[in-house]
């Protein structure tokens, strides 16, 4: 179980970087819209703290979420799972871990 992710959520890369979410209109939770999965997957990195650099070693700043994965067996909205605040996935950088906080606790699922 939970707390639903929203566009008031914060969905970041391990060095500060943030993603660009798109939310579903359809289910709001405190005004802001649920995401699902597809509104985090493929979606802009901005801000991550990694420079690019050709090393040793090399690093590559975060620019694009490549997976995501958490999404409600349950809530769904247009058919598919919110996403939820167990979120775990990849970006394209040298620090690729994805997780996020729900900045809510008004609305849980599983």
């Amino acid at each position: 179980m939970g707390f639903v992710l929203t566009t008031a959520s914060s969905v970041h890369c391990p060095s500060s970087g943030t993603v660009g979410t798109e939310g579903q209109a359809k289910l709001k939770v405190a005004g802001s819209p649920v995401l699902r999965l597809d509104g985090i997957k493929d979606k802009p990195v901005s801000n991550c703290a990694v420079p690019d650099s050709s090393g040793p070693p090399p690093t590559v700043k975060c620019k694009n979420v490549l997976s995501a994965s958490g999404a409600a067996a349950k809530l769904k909205v247009a058919g598919a799972g919110v996403a939820l605040d167990t979120l775990t996935g990849a970006t394209d950088g040298t620090t690729p871990a994805l997780s996020a906080s729900a900045n809510q606790t008004k609305l849980k699922a599983v």
